[in-house]
């Protein structure tokens, strides 16, 4: 890996939203609440929902570039933390178009996720990924390590939650630690929470 994390640029946020569309179209986290087989354009759709209504705005997308997006992450500081409910609510009646049943399953599922953040302030690895291509050179960790970084040093901790058992071990060995694993509400998929206090915390 040659490139830093940085901030996106608005000219990236198309590479950023495909990116997320490739990485996510068979994690149930996104496809459960899609009909069965959802195709990948409904998966696209659903990812510029979410960044250019939500967090495209906000400046939360941080990525690692050279002559592509390679990796992106969306890291929530505390003070949009707070705000996770109300702006991914915002983004649902555009989303309810997408699914067999108007969103109903979409917000029961959300709903039961956000309600898993922590009650202190934390910071939120909401989304992270890397481009088929590019994986296996440490951009995944560069962009975890990044933001952890910067919630520690604020003296909080980071937080995440994943649908993909495959992906905990990474994190563990970013410093994460699983505080629980739930199955979601009605059948939905199980759902592994994790978080990495700063260094010295109780």
């Amino acid at each position: 890996m040659t490139a830093a994390p940085r901030p996106s640029l608005p000219t990236e946020l198309d590479d950023v939203v495909r990116l997320f569309a490739e990485a996510f179209a068979t994690d149930p986290m996104i496809t459960w609440p899609l009909p069965p087989a959802a195709p990948l354009d409904d998966v696209v759709t659903l990812f510029s929902i979410i960044l250019r209504d939500a967090y495209g705005p906000m400046n939360t997308i941080t990525v690692v570039a050279d002559q592509r997006v390679d990796g992106a992450a969306v890291w929530l500081p505390p003070d949009q933390v707070t705000r996770f409910d109300e702006v991914e609510a915002a983004t649902r009646p555009k989303i309810a178009a997408l699914t067999y049943d108007g969103g109903a399953r979409y917000a029961v599922f959300w709903d039961w996720l956000g309600g898993h953040l922590p009650n202190e302030p934390c910071w939120f690895l909401d989304i992270l990924a890397v481009r088929q291509g590019a994986r296996g050179h440490g951009i995944a960790s560069a962009l975890v390590r990044h933001g952890v970084a910067r919630a520690h040093a604020a003296g909080q901790p980071a937080f995440l939650e994943t649908g993909n058992p495959a992906n905990v071990p990474m994190y563990e060995h970013l410093g994460f630690r699983v505080v629980e694993e739930s199955d979601a509400p009605d059948g939905g998929p199980r759902i592994w929470f994790l978080r990495a206090d700063p260094p010295g915390a109780v």
